[in-house]
């Protein structure tokens, strides 16, 4: 196959994203151009590719977990995780900002969803947070941690690289475990040192505040112990694990809490339906122009031009490539158009395909808060009411962070595949 035959198919692409049109219009255009004029198949084939992209099992976790994080968004559970958080680091100068950043880091074991994350804690802890330090760290590690939800398993993102790359999502959930950890340790250390200038007179809770506050908090912290342990331990599948979450959220949230109503409930299935079709709709194009690709033969041709690279050259490229693609698309529309044509090549380099899916997912949740389009810099901007700009320079010690966590993950393959192997 001549590649460049290929070229109008991304000048398609491009030029669609470059004009605002949304994603999956312009991945189902470019689908239509190779179907129609590089591979001559008629039109059936496009409608059969979408409705085959929305037909797999796997694909009914995301609505459970995106359900569950509607849910924890909806009430006071966001609110409650942070109160464990700060029993825990109370009299610390840094308490504040580091129970944020742990309370991000327990949301996304259970929503994996950056821009439900950035919009829970903004709510609750912008305003703290600003008069404890300044707007700027407050806007910081608020629109940063959101990110961790992208890594920390379950995430949405990993279950779609599970389905483009036919690899075990509970295999991508437990790579992503040590990655995430590692970012939470970095990001913590850089609050405990910045927050020393402050001078923050941090007052110390008594013990009876530390047990209300950790009394009020018992029932979400149980729910990531119950996902995860669930998968970990082999009692449910991810797909069972989603529905176990969204089940558990709604029942606590309005029997046990007793603080859903019937106007929040309907509030909560309609955003977590909207987030839903927005996600298989994406799912849904990019399937068709995935396999419009694969019959082009484009993918092996670029594994013979890519396997003349070393491993590390190519995890180089590949870090240079989605740290400028996570700038411009979303992660999941990132890894349906990119992982089918770079999989291959990692593979044929000996790249474990857990490694390289859990590397390009640490990757692409930086883009969640870079300019110009990071989405959780939009969301910010919403709950905020601050200026993109100002919002985009409180990220940036923070991409350097993510970096290092980034550079580990690509280059140390233990990061990601040791807990896979112990399965």
């Amino acid at each position: 196959m001549d590649l460049t035959s290929m070229i109008p198919v991304f000048v398609i692409l491009f030029v669609c994203l470059l004009l605002n049109i949304p994603i999956y219009v312009s991945l189902l255009a470019s689908a239509v151009y190779m179907a129609l004029i590089i591979n001559h198949m008629p039109m059936q084939n496009i409608v059969s590719g979408m409705f085959e992209g929305v037909t797999k099992p796997s694909l009914l976790a995301i609505p459970f977990f995106i359900l569950a994080g509607s849910t924890l968004s909806g009430g006071t559970l966001g609110d409650r995780l942070v109160g464990i958080f700060r029993a825990i680091l109370s009299g610390r100068p840094s308490g504040l900002a580091t129970a944020c950043l742990g309370a991000n880091a327990v949301f996304g074991a259970i929503s994996g969803s950056p821009p439900a994350a950035t919009a829970t804690f903004g709510k609750i802890m912008y305003e703290p947070l600003k008069q404890e330090y300044d707007e700027n760290l407050a806007t910081g590690v608020i629109v940063c941690a959101a990110s961790l939800s992208s890594i920390i398993p379950p995430s949405t993102p990993m279950i779609i690289y599970g389905l483009v790359a036919e690899a075990s999502i509970a295999k991508m959930f437990m790579g992503g475990v040590f990655p995430g950890l590692i970012i939470v340790a970095i990001l913590a250390v850089y609050l405990v040192i910045t927050t020393r200038k402050y001078k923050v007179k941090a007052t110390r809770l008594d013990r009876k505040e530390r047990f209300v506050l950790f009394r009020r908090g018992l029932p979400v912290v149980l729910l990531p112990v119950l996902v995860l342990g669930g998968i970990y331990g082999g009692l449910v599948t991810p797909v069972e694990a989603g529905a176990l979450a969204a089940v558990y959220a709604i029942v606590v949230s309005s029997l046990g809490l007793r603080e859903m109503t019937w106007k929040m409930f309907v509030a909560i299935m309609k955003d977590a339906a909207q987030t839903t079709i927005q996600v298989l709709i994406l799912v849904s194009t990019s399937t068709v122009f995935a396999q419009q690709l694969m019959i082009t033969q484009m993918p092996n041709e670029l594994t013979k031009t890519f396997s003349l690279m070393t491993p590390t050259a190519f995890m180089l490229m590949t870090i240079i490539l989605f740290l400028i693609v996570g700038c411009f698309i979303d992660s999941i529309s990132a890894i349906l158009i990119f992982v089918p044509l770079l999989l291959p090549a990692a593979v044929s380099l000996g790249i474990s395909p857990i490694h390289f899916g859990v590397a390009v997912i640490v990757n692409l949740s930086m883009g969640m808060f870079t300019p110009p389009f990071g989405l959780n810099l939009f969301i910010a901007q919403g709950v905020f009411k601050r200026d993109i700009w100002s919002i985009s320079r409180s990220v940036i010690p923070y991409i350097g962070f993510y970096l290092v966590g980034l550079v580990l993950t690509s280059y140390v393959p233990a990061v990601s595949l040791t807990l896979p192997g112990m399965m």
